[in-house]
């Protein structure tokens, strides 16, 4: 007879410790977080060590717990794996999408009904965000947009930016060349960094202060606000990518100036790499090395 614990000791421990929280395990595990806590306590009393240490801030997992967790992931991922061998059933996956919500629109949704219809037992959730993003704890892989220096040495580079200036026609067409923008009305996308600013010290092309500007908080803002010919705006290069192929607005000045920010794509390092994490992250890589 083996000596373990009970399994849904087990699951629930596995659960807490991969989420570092109970209210996210009693989630996964659909029960309530009162009956985490106390198969996690039983736990601990079976061992007679704590597994976690109870922090204002959360959970961390304690030494004991950070040795006894590996194991047991293995475990249930075998046990898992042996159950949907066995039933002929692939349990579908699920993965949660973080990222700003421009790229999700703009560049992630034209492309998501292909990775859906290639992987059709994955469900895919997204979670959008405007300058700051406040789902990333709740997420598989997130997005960012930032200066290189400022991701996460894990994070995978997807691409190096450059800042383009687009517009419909009728105002695009009067930068034919190199020229001062006084006067035409200008688009400002608001956020950390002044893009504006960025594009026209680096392009040499002159603001002038007090130009009345319309202002929006994201890049399908700016680009609705450009295609309709409410002026010409100033974003990264990736967000544009949909409009000038279709012609909806053009770059009068060409493919712009490269800036020190870069589009990273990062995994969760607390939550569990499924094998739908594995496998979008591939194809979303894949898709900007082509």
């Amino acid at each position: 007879m083996r000596e373990l614990p009970h399994l849904v000791y087990l699951q629930a421990f596995e659960a807490a410790a991969r989420h570092l929280s109970f209210t996210r395990a009693a989630e996964e595990l659909n029960c309530t977080q009162a009956a985490i806590s106390q198969r996690v306590r039983a736990l601990e009393q079976y061992f007679g060590r704590p597994l976690f240490r109870r922090q204002p801030s959360g959970l961390e997992l304690s030494s004991v717990g950070k040795a006894y967790l590996p194991g047991i992931t293995q475990a249930l991922d075998m046990a898992e794996a042996a159950t949907c061998g066995l039933t002929g059933r692939r349990e579908r996956q699920g993965i949660t999408i973080s990222g700003p919500i421009s790229f999700l629109n703009l560049w992630l949704a034209p492309r998501l009904p292909e990775f859906l219809a290639g992987n059709p037992g994955i469900a895919v959730q997204l979670n959008s965000s405007i300058w700051t993003d406040p789902n990333i704890d709740l997420a598989d892989v997130s997005f960012a947009f930032e200066k290189r220096d400022l991701i996460p040495s894990e994070a995978i580079v997807l691409s190096h930016e450059r800042l383009v200036l687009v517009g419909a026609g009728q105002h695009a067409e009067r930068l034919g060349t190199k020229a001062s923008l006084e006067d035409i009305p200008q688009i400002e996308i608001q956020g950390k960094y002044s893009l504006w600013d960025m594009w026209s010290d680096g392009m040499g092309v002159p603001r002038r202060s007090g130009l009345p500007v319309l202002r929006v908080d994201t890049a399908i803002s700016a680009l609705d606000l450009a295609a309709v010919g409410a002026g010409l705006t100033v974003l990264y290069a990736t967000y544009a990518e949909g409009y000038l192929s279709s012609g909806r607005i053009i770059a009068p000045l060409g493919p712009g100036i490269a800036v020190p920010h870069v589009l990273s794509m990062s995994r969760h390092a607390k939550r569990k790499e499924t094998e739908a994490v594995r496998i979008f992250t591939n194809w979303v890589s894949d898709l900007f090395s082509a």
